[in-house]
C-alpha cells in the first residue's frame, strides 16, 4: 500500500495507470460517501441532535398546567359598556381567527365559519342592516319578539359604535365537505369549540375583552337567509349564531368569575 502512495507521489505513472487511479478514487469516494448516507438512515438518533433539541425547544414552550388553567379560568365575558373604543389590532385579530380555526373537528370537516366587521362605524352599519331588516319584514315578526327587539337595538345603537373595536360573526358551514356529512350537532360543538378557542387566545392577551352575543335578542335576522348571504353562506342548513363583540379594557378595571362546585357536576364510577 506504501510502496503504491510513493509510486502515486512520484508523478510517473502512465496514463492509463492515471486513468485508473482516478476512476479508483471515484469508486471508493462513492462507497464511503454511501456508507455515511446509509449510517444516518439507519440511526438518525445519533445524528439528529440538532433536531432533537428543537424539538425540546417546543415541548418547553407549551405552557405548564397550572399556566393552561389559569388561562382558562381567566377567561370573562366583558359586555361593550365595559370596552373603552380603543381599536384591536389586526395582528391580534389574525391571531384570534388563527386560535379559532385550531378547535377539534369532526372528520376534519372544519364547519366554524366567521365574518369580521371593523371598527365602530363597521358596528354602526352593521346595526343599521339589522334594523332597516326587521322594518322591512315587521309584518312577520310576532309583536314581543318586534317589541324586544326595539329595546334592545336602540341600546346597541348607543353603546356599540363608541366602545367597539370589531364584531366577528359566528357561522357554520351545515357540509363543509362534500363527501361527509355528519349529524348537525357535531357540527355545532366543533363551532362552540372554535369559539371557545377564540376566547381564550383573546384572553392571553392583555387589555382585550369579549362576549358571546348569542343575537337573541334578533333572532329573526340571525337566522334569515339575508344573514346567511351576509355572510356569505349559501345552504338553507347553514347557520349563524350571533357574533364575539371585541374590544380593549382599560387596565384598572377587573371583573371576577364564579363556578358552583366541580362535585355537584361529576359522579365517579
Amino acid at each position: 500500500m506504501f510502496d503504491f502512495l510513493e509510486y502515486l507521489a512520484k508523478g510517473e505513472m502512465t496514463p492509463g495507470e492515471q486513468e485508473l487511479a482516478y476512476n479508483l478514487t471515484v469508486i471508493y469516494g462513492m462507497s464511503i460517501l454511501c456508507m455515511v448516507v446509509l449510517y444516518k438512515l439507519m440511526y438518525p438518533s445519533q445524528t439528529s441532535k440538532p433536531e432533537q433539541e428543537q424539538k425540546q425547544v417546543e415541548c418547553d414552550s407549551l405552557p405548564s398546567k397550572e399556566a393552561a388553567l389559569n388561562l382558562i379560568k381567566s377567561r370573562r365575558s366583558i359586555m361593550p359598556k365595559d370596552l373603552n373604543g380603543e381599536e384591536v389590532t389586526q395582528e391580534e385579530v389574525d391571531l384570534l381567527l388563527e386560535a379559532a380555526n385550531w378547535a377539534p373537528t369532526h372528520q376534519r370537516c372544519e364547519p366554524w365559519r366567521y365574518t369580521v366587521i371593523q371598527g365602530g362605524a363597521g358596528a354602526s352599519d352593521y346595526l343599521d342592516r339589522v334594523e332597516d331588516w326587521y322594518s322591512e319584514h315587521k309584518e312577520e315578526i310576532t309583536d314581543q319578539e318586534y317589541q324586544q327587539f326595539t329595546s334592545k337595538i336602540a341600546g346597541c345603537k348607543n353603546v356599540w359604535p363608541g366602545k367597539v373595536s370589531h364584531l366577528i360573526i359566528i357561522g357554520m358551514k351545515r357540509q363543509a365537505l362534500e363527501d361527509k356529512r355528519l349529524p348537525e350537532w357535531e357540527e355545532i360543538c366543533a363551532t362552540a369549540a372554535s369559539v371557545q378557542n377564540l376566547h381564550l387566545a383573546l384572553t392571553s392577551i392583555p387589555g382585550l375583552g369579549a362576549f358571546w352575543s348569542s343575537h337573541t335578542w334578533c333572532r329573526s335576522w340571525r337566522d334569515s337567509a339575508a344573514m346567511r348571504e351576509f355572510c356569505g353562506l349559501e345552504d338553507e342548513e347553514d347557520r349563524v349564531f350571533g357574533c364575539m363583540v371585541i374590544g380593549r379594557v382599560d387596565s384598572d378595571k377587573s371583573f371576577k368569575g364564579h363556578r358552583r362546585d366541580l362535585s355537584e357536576k361529576v359522579i365517579w364510577k
